[in-house]
């Protein structure tokens, strides 16, 4: 056999260094020496265990500092073993032991092996850390970044905020409206595109030096470099009306507003400054849609008393504080009733009766409203049923709001509730009110279609309140029209008021629409509403509200009226 040599060494560690894991490089370490040192087989101990071998399988644990082995193929071989730092390298050779000059080249190989295998701990330990503060920095940037839309998150923006400490500075928050019935009619994946270019026209219409920022979900916010009030609300506006314009989604148009609170304020602590906007976009939401308000402090008792009354909303429902109370619906020509509609209240403890005005909107908000919806649909169900073994042609007609009929899960709630009660399905008419449906008709006539398909009717409440389409009016599978109170408010009803209620009468006529007339709360609004030819009629006049016990007298005495 050749002398070894520092070349040989220096190939060798290479060979075994080339190698990115441990195993590898054993294993290289290994087949490298055996054939350097002509041997038939080899191994690497660590631990007394075998980690790698060549040429053999040896069968269970080797012994400590073997002089020969017994290899299966070719008997008894001469073996010699040297040891590195955490380990033993060893070689078996038939014929001739290793002499001095191979076992010190053996143990140069081992020493070697120990390096290379330390080399590729720090170099594995190194990749790690390298990997970690690679994952830590995308999570802190994910952190400061939306990777929807591109814009900061909230954590970014706050730090934005807290960065002009001392000046001051002012904020918007801007809520999407009706960005929920994109997302529920036309998927996620349309409602993300739709986020992306929100946020595109809202760079559009921001200044360089202004930050636009998505908070979360379907809010945004803007820090102005400019704390000028004034020039918020005019931005605000700006912003409003390029929301406003369509997006092009999914081959057709979306039509999508915002609504957005403006808060300015001297050094102000970032959290508490966007929270003031906030409050005043819940302010400018309930207002209406696309309105712009500018923060006050007093807005803050309001947002206390509106989260007060969240908590109070939620204990009512579990624990029964909500009660029915049902109006008759009366037919004008004749004076019978025809049927009831289920009307909520709330029996407050300590307080009596909370009118629906004042609990409603917050139930609608917080979404509250589906749950409170569904009970009143299965106690009316149930009472309506029970009504209509003495009363067979009775009929029902229960308030829906817009969360319910957007809700995916509606149009089971009302097939589970006739199934359970048996009530047929034509005795049951669901209102909505007119701004409800025309807010988004297309997505309301899917909603309705589905109800329709039940055998339901479907009444439009406060009609003539709103902005109804006529050609979407056609298109809504409705079978009544309640026309709003506000046309015959005076007790004598004037020639204006009465040609008003004349065109919406034949209007109904003409589309085949039974016509519902509310609030006649004297006679000569009940014989105007008569000679007009409404079919229905609900006031205060004809019957008030009463407790389901007193239902069928009062039936009974407007039949006789």
């Amino acid at each position: 056999m050749n002398h070894w040599s520092t070349h040989q060494l220096t190939e060798y560690f290479a060979a075994v260094c080339e190698p990115q894991d441990e195993r590898s490089a054993i294993s290289t370490a290994v087949e490298r020496a055996a054939e350097v040192l002509e041997a038939e087989v080899g191994a690497v101990l660590r631990d007394g265990r075998v980690e790698a071998s060549w040429g053999f399988t040896p069968e269970g644990d080797l012994p400590a500092a073997p002089q020969t082995l017994d290899v299966p193929g070719l008997g008894e071989v001469y073996a010699a073993v040297a040891r590195f730092s955490g380990g033993e390298l060893l070689i078996g050779r038939a014929g001739d032991p290793l002499d001095a000059e191979e076992r010190q080249l053996l143990q140069a190989m081992a020493q070697t092996l120990g390096l290379a295998l330390q080399n590729i701990t720090l170099l594995t330990t190194e990749r790690r850390l390298a990997s970690e503060r690679l994952a830590l920095l995308d999570s802190l940037r994910e952190a400061r970044h939306d990777s929807l839309t591109g814009l900061p998150t909230r954590v970014l923006f706050l730090e934005l905020v807290a960065a002009r400490s001392g000046a001051t500075t002012t904020v918007l928050f801007i809520d999407l409206d009706r960005f929920k019935a994109v997302n529920d009619s036309l998927g996620h994946q349309a409602g993300d595109e739709l986020l992306g270019l929100v946020a595109a026209r809202l760079r559009d219409c921001l200044g360089p030096q202004d930050t636009a920022a998505r908070i979360g979900g379907d809010e945004f916010a803007v820090l102005l470099a400019d704390p000028d009030p004034d020039r918020a609300v005019l931005i605000a506006r700006q912003l409003i009306d390029a929301i406003r314009r369509p997006f092009r989604i999914a081959g057709r148009d979306v039509f999508i507003g915002a609504s957005i609170g403006v808060a300015t304020c001297p050094g102000a602590d970032p959290a508490d400054l966007l929270g003031n906007a906030d409050v005043a976009m819940y302010r400018a939401k309930k207002d209406g849609p696309g309105k712009v308000v500018v923060f006050e402090p007093a807005m803050h008792a309001e947002a206390l008393a509106r989260l007060t009354l969240n908590g109070d909303l939620q204990r009512a429902l579990a624990q029964g504080e909500f009660r029915l109370q049902y109006q008759p619906l009366i037919r004008l020509a004749t004076g019978a009733a025809t049927g009831v509609e289920a009307l909520i209240r709330w029996d407050k403890p300590g307080q009596g009766y909370v009118s629906p005005a004042d609990f409603v909107p917050m139930a609608e908000e917080t979404g509250l409203i589906a749950d409170i919806g569904r009970w009143v649909l299965d106690t009316a169900g149930e009472q309506a049923a029970l009504w209509r073994r003495t009363m067979p042609g009775l009929g029902l007609n229960v308030n829906v709001s817009g969360r319910q009929l957007t809700d995916p899960q509606f149009a089971a709630d009302v097939q589970r509730m006739l199934a359970r009660t048996g009530l047929p399905p034509a005795a049951v008419t669901l209102e909505l009110t007119e701004s409800v449906l025309m807010s988004d008709p297309r997505t309301a006539i899917a909603c309705l279609t589905d109800l329709k398909s039940l055998g339901v009717a479907v009444a439009v409440d406060d009609f003539g309140t709103g902005y109804s389409s006529l050609s979407y009016l056609q298109q809504l599978p409705v079978d009544e029209l309640k026309i709003d109170r506000a046309f015959i408010s005076r007790a004598e009803p004037t020639r204006e008021d009465l040609a008003v209620v004349r065109a919406v009468v034949e209007l109904a006529r003409t589309l085949r629409l039974r016509t519902v007339v509310e609030g006649i709360e004297t006679e000569a609004q009940r014989r105007a509403m008569r000679r007009l030819g409404c079919d229905l009629g609900q006031g205060y006049h004809l019957c008030r509200p009463v407790h389901p016990a007193d239902v069928p007298a009062a039936l009974g005495l407007a039949a006789a009226d």
